[in-house]
């Protein structure tokens, strides 16, 4: 209870000393921010030609309202452009900056800022545009060497800023092949990784290969490989019982068909009839080898056997087993090389390793049936009950398989020869 005027001054001056001392202290903490930590873990700066893409990872004890990056092409910043951060989750932040010359150096350093504070982070990044060029190219590499072929693998490392137009492989006798002066493998899909089959080399040479590119500004070439085609090739391991050849007995390419061969015979021919069949008397019903009426041979010899006549060594056709084994352990995708459709085949066990077999169709009499639609190549082996064995491939809707179809062992089939290990 207040007694007297004295002890109400008393109280009023107390309130008065109290209410001052919080307003001090209120305009203390505005003055004084409180104390914060923040870290930038990582900034990554990813340049191209006339623009960066920024990642930044900011670590605080505050909330951040904004976070920006000062860009210049100075070191001191002193006119320095300020960029925006997007936020993104877990305290990521991105920008892109654009509109950049080529070929500049930029640095930049972190803002970071709330409610009370700004915050500088003194570390200066720097990164330099791609200057806009002819393209660039990556490292060369030869692989899958055969007795007449070789592929030769390199990639795009930049486009120097101009579209592609043109890119492949050079090769010849010579150093330094370029398009003028020597063989030219062009590729036209968009990859920037790319392969080049080179077919039909002559092993008494030495080859020199490069890749190139070329855009509007010029063309350059990468690293040149030089090589010898390999007279002992044994062919392509896709993890089976037997290697495979990569292309067709008379064949250049891998997508080319190569020859057709009646079965147990060795030469392509312009018919394939019952009456010019070397192992018959003019007609089916009188088979004169292979045949379990007159000689119970199964297995062609290897004078009856394309790829033994043909290429020599250890080459052979494949058994019926080695078919079924091609089938059943490898992935078979549907495909096109240069217009002619096929199976790649791809190696489980073996990462990497393919071969592309085209579906050749074959030949009756002489006209070509059911080319890159189907496909029928011959085995060494007879089937029983059958004219002899094959693997059938099937349109890309259906899968190959190993079976008897309306051809007899007299019409043309290509051959994709095997090498035992």
């Amino acid at each position: 209870m207040i007694k007297n005027k004295r002890d109400m001054k008393k109280i009023l001056k107390y309130i008065f000393v109290g209410l001052l001392g919080c307003f001090m202290m209120a305009c203390q903490r505005e003055e004084m921010p409180p104390v914060t930590e923040v870290f930038v873990d990582s900034l990554s700066i990813t340049p191209s030609y006339v623009d960066a893409e920024i990642v930044c990872k900011i670590r605080s004890s505050i909330t951040i309202e904004r976070a920006v990056l000062d860009l210049s092409t100075e070191p001191d910043l002193s006119n320095a452009k300020e960029v925006v951060l997007t936020k993104l989750p877990y305290n990521e932040f991105t920008a892109t900056l654009e509109n950049l010359s080529d070929g500049t150096t930029y640095y930049v350093r972190c803002k970071i800022s709330n409610t009370w504070s700004e915050i500088i982070v003194d570390e200066t990044i720097e990164f330099t545009t791609y200057p806009i060029s002819a393209p660039v190219m990556g490292t060369t590499e030869m692989t899958d060497l055969t007795f007449n072929s070789a592929i030769i693998h390199s990639e795009i490392i930049r486009t120097g800023g101009k579209e592609i137009f043109r890119r492949g492989v050079v090769y010849g006798v010579s150093t330094n092949p370029t398009i003028e002066n020597a063989t030219t493998i062009e590729m036209y899909d968009s990859g920037a990784p790319f392969s080049c089959f080179l077919g039909g080399l002559d092993k008494n040479s030495v080859y020199y290969a490069r890749p190139f590119a070329a855009n509007e500004l010029g063309v350059s070439y990468g690293e040149e490989v030089s090589f010898s085609v390999d007279t002992l090739w044994s062919g392509c391991d896709l993890g089976l019982s037997v290697n495979w050849a990569h292309i067709n007995i008379g064949a250049t390419y891998p997508e080319e068909a190569g020859d057709y061969f009646a079965w147990g015979e060795t030469k392509p021919k312009t018919e394939y009839t019952w009456a010019n069949y070397k192992l018959c008397n003019g007609s089916s019903g009188r088979i004169t080898k292979y045949s379990t009426r007159i000689d119970s041979l199964e297995v062609l010899e290897a004078q009856d056997d394309a790829a033994s006549v043909n290429w020599g060594g250890k080459w052979r056709m494949p058994t019926n087993g080695e078919i079924r084994e091609l089938l059943e352990k490898c992935k078979w995708q549907w495909k096109e090389i240069n217009g002619v459709a096929g199976y790649m085949v791809s190696s489980i066990r073996h990462g990497g390793q393919s071969i592309f077999i085209p579906v050749a169709g074959h030949k009756e009499g002489s006209k070509l049936i059911e080319y890159n639609r189907y496909g029928a190549y011959w085995g060494n082996m007879l089937i029983p009950n059958t004219d002899a064995g094959y693997l059938r491939m099937l349109p890309k809707d259906y899968y190959p398989t190993a079976e008897r179809m309306n051809a007899s062992r007299c019409h043309g089939m290509p051959v994709r020869a095997v090498c035992p290990k």
